[in-house]
């Protein structure tokens, strides 16, 4: 009786994931790859007045081109997020960010729940006109254009009544229902899709530091090794004037103000100080060059030019070179920050010698 108690609950556990994981698969099977694509390009078109879908809050209402750049083999790609600025219709170019990362990962397979043919009617109904707002992607990694955009174009309408989470879309005469998040973002402000930080990366670290100006060259460099635990303990030395080893608090103190360094304010912030003044902050020679480099090959150069105030605050123009994919457009860090950063490469250049304090035997 006892054993055949036993049979009886493992039974009913055993139907209950039998069931639980038929129901997950059949809900999975409603949805479906529209394709499967290794996009280079991204460009997003504002919807036109005439459209007659969700207008609040209202989409950006300027084109947004987006680019993957992959460099190589266990290397993270990088993104470039570029718009036309209304002042004097300049390419604006930065670095673009998670949100420009997602937009590709989740364009590269389309999932969709229904593709039914279009019709004149349904586009209307569904609000996925030539007036609607859409992407185009492509396999090419083009140059940036806004006026004829090559590659396949998505129109995106109205939600899907059954699932709010979906919207409805047409790629020429298909019918689809991708995930409405796929175009929703382009409601925010274009500076939403722009990485801040002017020295990102995932994975290994850095190996080098380098600043010249202000009346000195500084070099930095880190021979990092992995502990027990699989993570990287940085092992700083400045080659320069003599050959040193820096404490972990000066070595890792210049990295940590390197990586704090970001664009505080842009030439189209809000209340930015415009692309006229940004374009004449950079004219004077830089009063600092930084390069940086990382263990999988990665490179920054990073140009600082002298104080300009703005609205009260002190910044200083930077323009970051991210060759050979593209040189960002100007930015803004603040005096503050930089500072932080200078006084972490005194703290280099005025360094001691370290000893390794002795490891006693436990």
């Amino acid at each position: 009786m006892k054993n055949r108690l036993i049979y009886v609950i493992v039974s009913f556990i055993v139907l209950f994931f039998l069931f639980f994981f038929l129901e997950e698969k059949s809900e999975n099977i409603t949805e479906t790859n529209f394709w499967k694509e290794n996009w280079k390009s991204v460009v997003y078109f504002p919807p036109k007045e005439t459209w007659c879908g969700e207008k609040e809050p209202a989409f950006g209402k300027d084109p947004i081109f987006f680019r993957i750049f992959e460099r190589g083999w266990k290397k993270s790609p990088l993104f470039s997020v570029s718009y036309v600025h209304p002042e004097d219709k300049s390419i604006l170019t930065y670095e673009g960010n998670f949100n420009v990362k997602n937009s590709f990962s989740d364009l590269s397979v389309l999932k969709t729940k229904f593709i039914e043919p279009s019709s004149e009617e349904i586009q209307k109904s569904h609000c996925i006109g030539e007036d609607a707002p859409r992407l185009v992607v492509n396999d090419d990694l083009s140059e940036i254009q806004f006026d004829n955009p090559q590659g396949k174009t998505l129109y995106f309408g109205k939600k899907i009544e059954s699932d709010s989470s979906r919207v409805a879309a047409r790629e020429k005469d298909q019918v689809i229902s991708p995930y409405s998040y796929l175009i929703e973002k382009f409601r925010n402000n274009t500076l939403s899709f722009r990485e801040r930080q002017f020295i990102t990366y995932h994975g290994g670290y850095l190996t080098s530091i380098e600043f010249i100006g202000q009346g000195q060259r500084i070099l930095a460099e880190n021979n990092a090794k992995k502990n027990q635990y699989d993570t990287y303990i940085n092992h700083w030395n400045r080659p320069t004037q003599e050959r040193i080893v820096l404490a972990p608090e000066i070595g890792n103190g210049l990295e940590n103000q390197t990586k704090s360094l970001r664009a505080d304010l842009y030439p189209d912030d809000e209340n930015g100080p415009g692309l006229s003044f940004a374009k004449d902050s950079v004219k004077p020679e830089p009063e600092g060059n930084l390069t940086v480099k990382h263990s999988l090959g990665y490179k920054w150069k990073i140009r600082f030019y002298p104080t300009v105030q703005w609205k009260d605050q002190n910044y200083r123009p930077v323009v970051r070179d991210l060759a050979p994919y593209f040189e960002e457009s100007p930015s803004f860090v603040k005096e503050e920050t930089f500072q932080n950063f200078i006084q972490a490469v005194t703290n280099v250049k005025n360094a001691s010698r370290w000893e390794r304090p002795n490891q006693k035997i436990q």
